[in-house]
């Protein structure tokens, strides 16, 4: 038996290497390595491939941070009123199709990401179905838990929910992914950042989030595995930055984030690495001893998740936090000795029935706190409350359209998305960072 991993490429207006890594797929990787199963990776998303490098140069900033390759493309016609380029992000196929040729692969394992991501998926699983028209395509990942029967009708011969491979069994596979089951990122010869996670799940139920449909329940992973597996990969590789995928870190932050401190202080690589929190934290949890344990870690970059300072909508789309506990979590941080950059307000920009004066209300509110904020453009995800009825209220048929660059230009136009992020540059260059 031999399985092809794959990380599809990209079809989007806009892709930035913001920490992006296959971690589902490369946790099945693991899982293969361990069974002594034969597999294949390829991931269209890495910069490295020495192929690529004579023609392209990949440039990062100092956490790993970049740009991907890619290339124009043609824009769908649906998508003929967005004023912005198309582009595919990813290697080239014929690199694929060169490594692969003359092997036979039992199964094709695809990943998903994003739900209007899919033209990349179906290039694969086309790609697959000529090369090898007998051999089972699986689809997993985001988006293909969230419309299971959207990617049947892509081509796919299994769609796998969350981490239930058992379909596969009658097949002569078996898998079981736990949450102790790591990445393996010895499938890249380079890699800039580790992505890990320590909490699985939301305690949430945001309107507009759907960590709790591809989560259900908070599982915790074993704490010091993490810290042998923070440590094998900062000797083997060097690797400094590590990225947390947590949509809940912050649970139970007082033992386990403690525990792993005093594991890595034991390990003597504390001050050494750098952690990332790209998914957010939650404001509620963080008070001077939590600000105070995530300083003493090393933790370099600070991502809140604030989404609106209407306190009615935070009411109406979960009630996650208050003003007060964000002004309390940004005191608390800045009294543990955080700059003013280092820390990162996300406001979500094209909620449905959102005026853009809410948005532009928000900007002006967590300016006042001098640190830095990102508008999330908002995407309205299948099966969450808030997507469910943005897709039903806008006749959305075809997901590209929920595509986050897309929907805010439904709702306000262009010309008001524009505004609103030339807002948001002008408050962002009068501000004043520590040197």
């Amino acid at each position: 038996m031999k399985i092809l991993l794959v990380n599809p490429p990209v079809y989007d207006f806009a892709l930035h290497d913001f920490w992006l890594k296959p971690f589902g797929l490369l946790r099945i990787a693991a899982k293969l390595r361990e069974q002594n199963i034969p597999f294949y990776f390829f991931d269209f998303l890495y910069k490295y491939d020495r192929r690529l490098l004579k023609i392209w140069t990949p440039k990062v900033d100092k956490y790993g941070r970049g740009k991907f390759y890619s290339v124009e493309v043609e824009k769908p016609e649906i998508l003929s009123f967005v004023p912005r380029k198309f582009r595919r992000f990813g290697l080239p196929l014929e690199y694929l199709k060169e490594d692969v040729s003359g092997e036979h692969f039992d199964f094709v394992f695809i990943t998903t990401g994003m739900t209007y991501w899919y033209i990349g998926v179906k290039e694969i699983i086309d790609f697959a179905r000529k090369m090898w028209p007998r051999t089972r395509i699986v689809v997993g990942g985001v988006a293909a838990t969230l419309m299971p029967d959207f990617y049947k009708t892509l081509g796919a011969d299994i769609v796998v929910i969350r981490d239930d491979f058992s379909s596969l069994k009658k097949f002569g596979l078996e898998l079981n992914i736990e949450t102790n089951d790591f990445p393996d990122y010895s499938v890249y010869e380079k890699i800039d950042y580790v992505a890990i996670r320590l909490v699985e799940g939301c305690p949430y139920r945001c309107s507009y989030c759907a960590s709790y449909l591809l989560k259900p329940e908070i599982r915790f992973a074993d704490v010091r595995a993490l810290a042998d597996y923070i440590e094998q990969w900062y000797y083997r590789q060097g690797v400094r930055d590590f990225v947390f995928y947590d949509d809940a870190l912050l649970v139970n932050a007082k033992k386990n984030l403690k525990l792993l401190k005093d594991l890595l202080d034991d390990k003597k690589i504390t001050g050494k690495i750098r952690f990332h929190t790209p998914n957010a934290l939650h404001v509620r949890y963080i008070d001077e001893k939590v600000a105070g344990l995530l300083k003493e870690m090393g933790f370099e970059t600070i991502y809140l998740g604030v989404e609106t300072t209407n306190p009615e909508r935070l009411k109406e789309t979960g009630g996650k936090l208050t003003l007060e506990e964000f002004k309390k979590a940004i005191i608390s941080l800045k009294k543990a000795g955080f700059k003013n950059d280092q820390i990162t307000a996300y406001l979500l920009m094209g909620l449905p029935n959102q005026p853009p004066e809410e948005v532009i209300s928000g900007l002006e509110i967590l300016k006042e706190y001098n640190i830095r904020v990102m508008l999330s453009e908002y995407s309205p995800i299948p099966r969450t409350p808030l997507g469910e009825g943005a897709i039903k209220e806008y006749k959305i048929k075809d997901p590209i359209l929920t595509n986050c660059s897309v929907f805010p230009v439904m709702q306000y136009g262009i010309q008001t998305v524009n505004y609103l992020k030339n807002i948001k540059n002008e408050i962002l260059r009068s501000l004043k960072f520590d040197a």
